[in-house]
Order: structure tokens, then sequence, then C-alpha cells
């Protein structure tokens, strides 16, 4: 009969296995995504004027806020209260480069 241990390795094995396969599907949906795009099946230009940095600006905004709360989460909440400094610090150094990344890019 598996031990108290035994069971909570398997649990833990199991999520980790879950959030692999999660992982692994978004990446081939961006991929796909990706390819959609660049190939031109898709009836958007990938070479058109694009985006200023005004408008990059409130992308990143919004991508930055999800990746910190990401983590935040995924750490156990210790970066909300135990880290605060670093968790503005790595919110200011991800904005601004996801900034001038979507502004250059897109």
């Amino acid at each position: 009969m598996p031990s108290q241990h035994d069971q909570r390795d398997r649990t833990e094995a199991m999520h980790l296995l879950i959030a692999a396969a999660i992982a692994l599907l978004l990446l081939i949906v961006i991929i796909g995504a990706g390819f959609y795009l660049v190939v031109g099946l898709g009836e958007s230009d990938p070479f058109s004027a694009g985006l200023g940095l005004k408008n990059a600006a409130i992308v990143a905004f919004g991508v930055s806020l999800a990746v910190i709360l990401i983590m935040a989460v995924v750490s156990g909440g210790d970066a909300i209260f135990g880290e605060l400094p670093f968790t503005i610090a790595g919110f200011l150094i991800f904005f601004v480069i996801f900034w001038l990344m979507i502004a250059w890019i897109f």
C-alpha cells in the first residue's frame, strides 16, 4: 500500500505533467499563429507601418502586469510582500523591454 509521501509525490508529478502539457500546447498554438501570419495566410500585412511608441506602451503595460502577476502567484505570494522592491524593479524592466520590442517589431 502506498504511503502518504508516495501519494503526495504522485500528485505533484501529475501536476507537473499537466503544466508541461499545457505549456507545450500553448507553444504549438503560438508557433502555429506565427506561421499563419508570416506565410501570409492571414489578411494582415506583416510589413505594414505598425504600432507607434504610444500604442506599444499600452500593450507592454498589460503584458508586463500579466507576467509579474503570474510570477507572484507561482512564487506562492512571496513576491508580493517580502520582495516588493525586486518585484517593482522586475516590472519596470519587463515594461521597458516589452515596450521597445513591441514598438520595434510591430
